[in-house]
C-alpha cells in the first residue's frame, strides 16, 4: 500500500527529511568551523601583535579559510540550493579540501588531532554518501601520513610516532561510521513505525467507508443521514438483517 501526504508518498517525504537533516548538520558544522577559525585568527593577532610579521602565513591562511567558510555558509542559505545534491557535494569537497590543507600546512606533523575532528565531521555532519565519505577519509589519512613521513625524513625524527597517529585517524573513521549507521538505523525504524501507523489508519478508514457504502445500499440515504449510524450501529443493523432473513 502506497500512502501519500499532500500528493507525495511517504518514502519521498522521508528522503526529503533526510536531505534537510543533513543540510542542517552541514550548516551547524560550517557555523562551528567559522567560529573556531575566527577565534584562532583573533587570538593570533592579539597575542602576536608585536611580531605579527613572523606569523603572516598563519594569518593569511586563516583569513582565506574563514572567508571561504562564511561564503559557503551564506550561499547555503538560499532555498533554491537547499535540496541540491550537486551543491552539497561541491561545497563539501571544497570545505574538506581547504580545511585539511590548512591543517596540514599550519600544524604539520601535529595535525592528527584537528584531522580527527575533521574525519568525524566528514562521516557524521557533511551531506555525503557513505562511500564518498569513506574515500575522502582515506585520502585525508594518507595525506597526513605523507606529510608526517616527509617531516620526519627532513628533521630525522622517529617514525614510530606515525603509528599511533594513523590509529587515531582510523579510530575517527570507525567511530564516525558506527555513529552514522546507528543514527540512520534509528531514523529508519522511526519512519517504518510511523508508516505502519498511517497505513493502519488509512486501511481502517477504507473499511469504514466500505461498510457505510454497504449500509447505504440496503437503507435509503435519507434514513441513514437522519439516524447518523455509528460504526457499532452499522454492525448491529447488519446482524438484525441477517437474523430477520433467517427467520423468514
Amino acid at each position: 500500500m502506497f500512502v501519500s501526504v499532500d500528493g507525495m508518498e511517504l518514502e519521498t517525504l522521508y528522503h526529503r527529511y533526510c536531505i534537510r537533516l543533513k543540510h542542517a548538520l552541514f550548516m551547524s558544522c560550517l557555523y562551528l568551523a567559522a567560529i573556531i577559525c575566527s577565534g584562532l585568527l583573533a587570538m593570533i593577532c592579539v597575542l602576536h601583535i608585536q611580531n605579527m610579521q613572523d606569523d603572516i602565513n598563519a594569518i593569511v591562511i586563516l583569513s582565506i579559510l574563514t572567508f571561504i567558510l562564511l561564503s559557503v555558509l551564506m550561499a547555503s542559505q538560499f532555498p533554491i540550493i537547499l535540496e541540491s545534491e550537486v551543491w552539497a557535494l561541491v561545497s563539501s569537497l571544497t570545505v574538506i579540501a581547504i580545511v585539511s590543507t590548512s591543517m596540514l600546512w599550519l600544524a604539520g606533523r601535529h595535525a592528527a588531532l584537528p584531522l580527527f575532528a575533521l574525519i568525524l565531521a566528514i562521516h557524521t555532519m557533511l551531506p555525503l554518501s557513505r562511500a564518498v565519505s569513506i574515500v575522502i577519509a582515506v585520502v585525508v589519512t594518507l595525506g597526513h601520513l605523507a606529510t608526517s613521513v616527509a617531516v620526519k625524513i627532513k628533521e630525522d625524527l622517529n617514525f614510530m610516532q606515525i603509528v599511533p597517529e594513523i590509529i587515531l585517524l582510523l579510530t575517527a573513521s570507525w567511530t564516525g561510521l558506527y555513529y552514522r549507521h546507528m543514527t540512520e538505523a534509528a531514523h529508519r525504524r522511526t519512519f517504518v513505525g510511523t508508516r505502519t501507523c498511517i497505513e493502519s489508519r488509512v486501511k481502517l478508514e477504507c473499511e469504514k467507508e466500505q461498510q457505510e457504502q454497504l449500509l447505504l445500499s440496503v437503507i435509503p440515504a435519507y434514513i441513514a443521514a437522519e439516524v447518523g449510524y455509528s460504526q457499532n450501529d452499522i454492525i448491529e443493523v447488519r446482524i438484525l438483517m441477517d437474523i430477520s432473513i433467517n427467520v423468514y
